[in-house]
């Protein structure tokens, strides 16, 4: 009876966590029919927009994960994974996956971006690609500009509050409830990471985000702890924001996005590939042999 409950309230919380994503989605596409005409010239607009997203990004993720965690888990703040450590090797792997695996994004982003639709949904596709124009513009009016300053605002609004807010509730939060719910981990962490990669509104980017998520949702299964996804995805995007940066700046002529997109590179993506699931492997027996440890002491 006990487990009946349980699972009962499992399935609540993903429902209560799904209308919770959704109505956020109407919200954003509601929004974005009716946005004001920004002048994303003017650099102290465009820092009080940054600032806005560090804002909004703690009221949207941070603060429900924390109340969710508080007042509907055992376990309260613990369940989110914010208080276990995982091994140092853990998150050097982590990082450095998140680095080689750039070839392989891109070309899965390559071949995400030459996907259509069929001819009865080419409404539906003009929307996703005037969803996707939209929030190019954005991101490049962001990332534009050569200065310290820019780049340490960026590396903290676009990289590192949303790798600290998005991990914790993403992985911190519904991929333990989805894994609650399904009783299968590798179930929990591939729909976890669809819904994440989903969430972001950027459809031609879907699948490299989704199969990103995957590779974080491990992270977190294998380490039991939260910040070896938040510093792999904090990687993943201060990466970008650095490389903008430098290509701003004239430090750097190759177009890094692009590597591993031409037919004659695809070797690139075969060893990122590798490089990854290696990476992966490795984490996964260093965090095992780690518990064992624990257990025999």
């Amino acid at each position: 009876m006990q487990n009946t409950e349980q699972e009962r309230q499992s399935w609540l919380k993903l429902t209560i966590i799904f209308l919770y994503i959704l109505a956020y989605g109407f919200l954003n596409v509601i929004g974005s029919e009716n946005e004001l005409n920004l002048n994303l010239d003017n650099e102290g607009m465009l820092n009080m927009l940054k600032i806005l997203q560090a804002v909004s990004v703690v009221l949207v993720f941070i603060i429900p994960a924390i109340l969710f965690a508080t007042l509907w888990t055992n376990k309260k703040i613990h369940y989110l994974g914010v208080t276990t450590r995982p091994a140092f090797a853990t998150i050097i792997l982590a990082g450095i996956g998140m680095i080689v695996a750039m070839p392989l994004i891109n070309w899965l982003a390559e071949v995400n971006q030459n996907m259509h639709l069929p001819d009865a949904f080419s409404g539906i596709e003009i929307w996703m690609k005037n969803s996707e124009e939209k929030a190019s513009q954005l991101t490049e009016a962001f990332t534009k500009g050569t200065s310290i300053s820019t780049l340490v605002l960026n590396l903290f609004v676009v990289a590192f509050m949303a790798a600290v807010s998005e991990e914790l509730f993403f992985r911190g939060m519904l991929q333990k409830v989805l894994i609650e719910c399904f009783k299968n981990k590798h179930i929990a962490i591939w729909i976890g990471a669809a819904l994440f990669s989903a969430f972001h509104m950027q459809f031609y980017g879907f699948i490299p985000r989704m199969l990103m998520g995957a590779f974080l949702g491990y992270l977190f299964l294998w380490s039991g702890s939260l910040y070896a996804s938040i510093v792999a995805h904090f990687v993943n995007n201060g990466m970008a924001v650095l490389l903008v940066w430098l290509s701003n700046k004239g430090s750097i002529s190759v177009d890094i996005d692009k590597v591993g997109t031409n037919e004659n590179e695809l070797i690139f993506v075969a060893i990122s590939l590798v490089l990854v699931v290696a990476s992966l492997f490795f984490i996964c027996k260093l965090e095992l042999k780690k518990k064992q440890k624990q257990l025999i002491e």
